[in-house]
């Protein structure tokens, strides 16, 4: 089951604005063959490109799978000890405010962003039951 990322209209101004300035630079660098300079700004391009349209959360084989352009990451359901909803922006892989916290093993902890927040919480609880829900932090939901 396949869970998209939330995206922030903020956020998606930011990378989309940068995407737009890289564009530029890399014309200015092709007109003046500076070929190091190009492949540098088409590779930051690329990567961006690649967290917007590939950021998504997967559960399969008892597994969350979690991708965000070239970041991957795999956690086994049943380590995952509690979820909780929160709004930090220093966090990620995500492309809004609005995040899930996801604490698993001893000391693992890792935020993603889906859509629907609700829904990835319940579909996590359905592979394990002992899941905890915690309290919203930094947030009013």
């Amino acid at each position: 089951m396949r869970f998209r990322a939330g995206r922030d209209v903020w956020l998606g101004s930011v990378i989309w604005g940068s995407i737009a300035l890289l564009v530029w630079g890399l014309a200015d660098m092709a007109s003046d063959r500076d070929l190091v300079g190009a492949v540098i700004v088409a590779g930051v391009i690329l990567l961006l490109l690649s967290i917007w349209f590939r950021t998504y959360y997967e559960i399969k084989d008892g597994r969350l799978f979690i991708t965000s352009g070239p970041y991957y990451k795999s956690i086994p359901i049943g380590r995952i000890t509690s979820v909780r909803k929160t709004a930090n922006p220093f966090t990620s892989p995500s492309l809004t405010i609005r995040k899930l916290e996801i604490q698993f093993g001893t000391h693992g902890v890792v935020s993603v962003g889906p859509e629907d927040r609700d829904d990835l919480i319940g579909a996590l609880r359905d592979v394990n039951p002992e899941i905890q829900v915690r309290e919203p932090m930094n947030e009013s939901t």
